[in-house]
């Protein structure tokens, strides 16, 4: 498994796993967590995954083709079948740099970016929903971090999902709603 000899499919699902000493986690009910579905070879990666093995373990213990695992295994993070810390990482990355652009677009002389910053802090203490907070989420200022025990990819979703329900809302009583509505969709359609 040197990885200086991996074809450029290989390093293309690595880039999805993140690394070959990644730990894997299975999500529960992920996204068509029917495994009916599943190509022999996936059933053979999920078998494997027990949250203490890494990418590397995971392969050498299925006895696949060390290629044919790694895509395997990139399509079950695709799919949301599997997960790692990494891969949750690169999740939240994008969530900071959301609420970023979020408060690039939202502020003026009288909404700064201290102003944003603090109502994303009150937000995330003051939401009845996250009072007791998202086991293996912190926040730095408004860079999102996480660390063992990993949160599940569906309730860090979740999470966000309410975060920025709650930020559009506070703005949309700052700007109002067309001003709000135009922005948003700059920032859904910018990809990040």
């Amino acid at each position: 498994m040197d990885e200086r000899k991996l074809t450029f499919g290989a390093r293309k699902a690595l880039a999805v796993i993140g690394s070959l000493e990644a730990r894997l986690f299975r999500s529960e009910g992920g996204k068509g967590a029917d495994t009916k579905a599943l190509r022999e070879q996936d059933m053979v990666i999920l078998e494997q995954v027990d949250g203490k093995r890494s990418v590397r373990e995971v392969i050498l213990a299925s006895d696949l083709d060390y290629e044919v695992g790694l895509h395997s295994i990139a399509w079950l993070v695709r799919t949301g079948f599997l997960y790692s810390g990494e891969t949750l990482q690169k999740y939240l990355e994008k969530q900071a740099d959301r609420l970023a652009l979020f408060i690039d677009l939202f502020s003026d002389s009288g909404h700064t970016v201290d102003f944003w910053e603090k109502e994303i802090a009150s937000i995330i203490k003051n939401t009845p929903d996250f009072k007791d907070g998202l086991a293996g989420l912190a926040w730095e200022g408004i860079t999102p971090r996480v660390s063992e025990p990993y949160p599940a990819p569906r309730d860090v979703d979740e999470y966000f999902l309410q975060v920025f329900i709650a930020l559009y809302d506070k703005a949309e009583g700052i700007f109002g709603a067309q001003a709000v509505l135009a922005k948003r969709i700059l920032l859904d359609v910018s990809g990040t």
